[in-house]
Formats: C-alpha cells, structure tokens, sequence
C-alpha cells in the first residue's frame, strides 16, 4: 500500500534519515530497511541519484517518499540516521539545511577503513557485504515483514554491493538476508532487470572506446589495467561499462581515467580483485574513495593528460608487491631419491598421503617428478622394483620464488600440473601445490 505525501509540520520535532550524496543502489535500499524499522522517521533524498539506481528509484519512488533537503531548513530536527556513509564531506548537502538543531545522530555504515568524522554521531559499523544486509538483521530480530517490493528493493542493493554475492566483501549475513528476502516475495526477475544497467547507447559506445583503449601494465607483479577517456560532457553509468570491461579482461585491478572537457573535471572509476590493491587506501590520496576493492575519484580543474601520466607514475610507486611463490610455498619438501624402487616410493607416497613427489639425484638436484600415475605404468609391467627414475616425469616444470600467483595458475592450466617445484639457482627451495593454490584463492591477497 503506497503511503500518502509527508505534510511536515513545523511546530514539532521530526526525525529523519539519509544515507551519503550520488545515492546508489545499497544506500536507497538501506533507507527502505530504515523506513520499515523506524516507521517515524521522514527520508530525505540527495540531490543526485547514481545513474545505476535511478532506473530502481523512478519506479519505486512513491515507497521512499522522500522529500527534500531544502525541506528541513524551518525545522527542529530531533534525530538523525545516516546509512552506507561516516564521512561527513558525503552528508554534507543535508547538514547545510539543517539549523537550529542539536539531533542525536546514529550512522550504519559497512565501509571498512572508513573512519567516521561525523561530529557527536553514535557509529554502528558492520562488515557485511551490504549495508542492507545489516538493517535486515536487525529487521529479522524484530521479526518484521517486508512486503514484496521492500523485500526486492532492499535483495537488489544487496546483489549490487557483492556483485550477486561473489564478491570477496560476502559474509555469512548477506547470504543469510538474502534467503530471507526470497521468504519475503523478492522478484529475482526484477533484481536481474535493475542491474542490468548498459543499456543506453552512450554506454555501449563508451565501451566499445575503451576496449580499444585499455592498457595492461604489469607493476610488481600485479597485471593491472588502465584507460584514459577525453569526452565531451559527463556521461551516467560509467561505473557498469568499467565493471564490464573488468569482466571481459580479468585484471587484478582497472582505473579508468575519463577527462570531461566541457567542465575540466577527471572522474577516476577503479575495481580491484585482490586485498593487497586497496582501492579506498590508494584513491584517497587524491580525496577519493571508497571500498577496498570499488573507489572512484573527482577532481575539478586539472589537466586530463598531464594527470594521468602522474596517476600512472603514482600506482608503480604506491602498490604493494603481488604475493608470490616464496609467500606460501612449502619449504620442508618431502622428496625421493631417483635410485629408490617404485614400490618403495609408492609405500612412501600412501605414509605421507601425497599424490607425487620431487626426485632428487645422488648430487641433490631436481631430476624429475614422481607420481600416482607413474606408479600404475610400473604396476602394470610389473616393474615395481625398478628405480624409480625408469618412470619418472623428466621434464619437470618448476620455477623461481619470485613467481606471482597469476603465473602459477597459468603454468598449471597450460601444463596441466598440480605440484610446482620451486628452485632458488639449482637448489629445491620449495613448492607450491594446486592445494596451496586453491588456500590462496580463497583469501585473495595478491596477484
């Protein structure tokens, strides 16, 4: 049932909320999770809407009802709450109407590293994926029933902060909210339609510009990527067509410099895939932020060509090594001598339960490797008791310490191995696994 238009009275105190300026998909998401459980409080809209979300807000917008800033300047303002922000230069359009007030202000934000500079504010951080995610928890202890269209507004923020629950920001409480919200009568169909979002013409061009344009650089060991875009006039829904390209390329990281010449402004939209490129950390040296691994930046008055080559000089500078081999290999490597029998290497093999190992030679050096597989071809001639360097591998791919993790996983799909010796000079130094590999993958600290 669609609520009447807010009166306001300005006599009485009112309570109201807002989440930061350019408000995106999590933020108005949030704002309707706050609507449900602070059913007193007025929302108040920012004067821009992120162009990703503004397809969700025209449909939806008799559910928010918001009003606006300018709206609060006649009025006492008891209390406030601030959603999917802690830094005062996002909110500020609001506190710039609001006088002859001192509210108690209560911020929810999931922005790690954020701190919150917002003068005598109560902060609630959480680590949720999604800041909806957190106001659901809370709804769900309060054991609140959202309609269908809350329930899909709210599951769209959540999709379009973990990236549809992928993105290594994912916690158990997104998972969780989000099978609520499916209880709740959430459409899927229309989840999928609000973020499906290049769809105008000026995106697709945009991204058929800057699939032409991007440049990948490797910087101590991350492959990065890297366009600068000169245009016109500002273009909405830049951020999908980066998201896009990050997709097709697969980069550790993509900053997408766009030079507005008609206003002499650089929008910087920056994704990364891994922990170690901490996009908000990087991006606030020149003011900008945002999340460890989505940040933007806007800069007015510069020079577009001369602050790119600066960008670039900057990122070679301030990113922080790739892990590599020596971070995570095994270095107490169990290994066989090349003279010893099949079977007693197969007896070794089923006592430490590994399914090869490196052989070594009389002199320590690597001469081959020696597997399950190996074992079966010797069983089937019944040679058990030859050496065992009659039917090793001989050509064994190893490599270095110094090798970046992208590289491992392409030497194990292109060779199709699942043990990589590591030599420092002609000396086993270690080795990393598909194991090992598969650890990495599920913390993601680097390249």
């Amino acid at each position: 049932m669609l609520l009447s238009p807010i009166i306001i009275c300005y006599t009485i105190a009112v309570n109201i909320a807002f989440g930061h300026t350019n408000m995106d998909l999590d933020c108005l998401s949030s704002l309707i999770l706050v609507k449900t459980l602070f059913p007193d409080y007025v929302l108040v809209r920012s004067r821009n809407i992120h162009p990703a979300a503004y397809g969700l807000y025209n449909l939806y917008k008799d559910y928010f009802n918001f009003i606006n800033p300018r709206d609060l300047e006649k009025e006492i303002i008891e209390n406030i709450i601030i959603v999917d922000t802690s830094n005062f230069e996002r909110v500020k359009e609001y506190f710039n109407c609001i006088h002859n007030s001192n509210p108690r202000i209560v911020v929810y934000d999931h922005h790690p590293g954020e701190n919150c500079n917002i003068q005598g504010a109560e902060y609630v951080p959480n680590k949720c994926g999604a800041n909806t995610s957190y106001l659901c928890k809370l709804a769900i202890q309060k054991g609140i029933i959202l309609g269908s269209e809350e329930a899909t507004i709210a599951l769209t923020g959540i999709y379009a902060d973990t990236g549809r629950l992928i993105h290594e920001n994912v916690n158990k409480e997104d998972l969780e909210v989000a099978a609520w919200l499916l209880d709740m009568g959430a459409s899927l169909r229309l989840v999928k339609s609000f973020l499906e979002v290049i769809k105008e013409d000026d995106q697709v061009m945009i991204l058929n510009q800057l699939m032409l344009l991007d440049k990948m650089k490797l910087i101590r060991g991350h492959a990065v990527l890297f366009s600068y875009l000169e245009i016109d006039e500002n273009i909405p829904g830049l951020a999908p067509v980066v998201e896009k390209i990050m997709e097709i390329e697969n980069p550790d990281a993509y900053f997408a410099v766009f030079y507005v010449q008609k206003s002499r402004t650089i929008l910087v939209i920056a994704r990364s895939q891994i922990e170690r490129i901490n996009l908000h950390s990087l991006l606030s040296y020149y003011g900008g932020g945002g999340h460890h691994m989505a940040a933007s930046l806007f800069l007015r008055n510069q020079d577009g060509q001369r602050f790119f080559e600066e960008f670039l000089e900057y990122m070679e500078n301030s990113l922080v090594p790739a892990t590599c081999a020596r971070d995570l290999m095994t270095k107490d490597v169990y290994t066989i001598n090349e003279n010893s029998t099949v079977l007693n290497a197969s007896i070794y093999l089923e006592e430490i339960n590994h399914s090869g190992l490196p052989v070594l030679n009389n002199e320590g050096k690597l001469s081959g490797f020696f597997g399950l597989r190996d074992i079966m071809k010797a069983r089937r001639v019944s040679q058990m008791h030859a050496p065992v360097s009659a039917y090793m591998s001989k050509n064994v791919i190893s490599s270095h310490p110094d090798i970046t993790m992208r590289e491992v996983e392409r030497l194990f799909h292109k060779h199709r191995i699942g043990h990589l010796p590591i030599l420092e000079g002609e000396t086993l130094a270690g080795i990393v696994t598909r194991w090992d590999f598969l650890e990495y993958l599920k913390t993601r600290q680097g390249s």
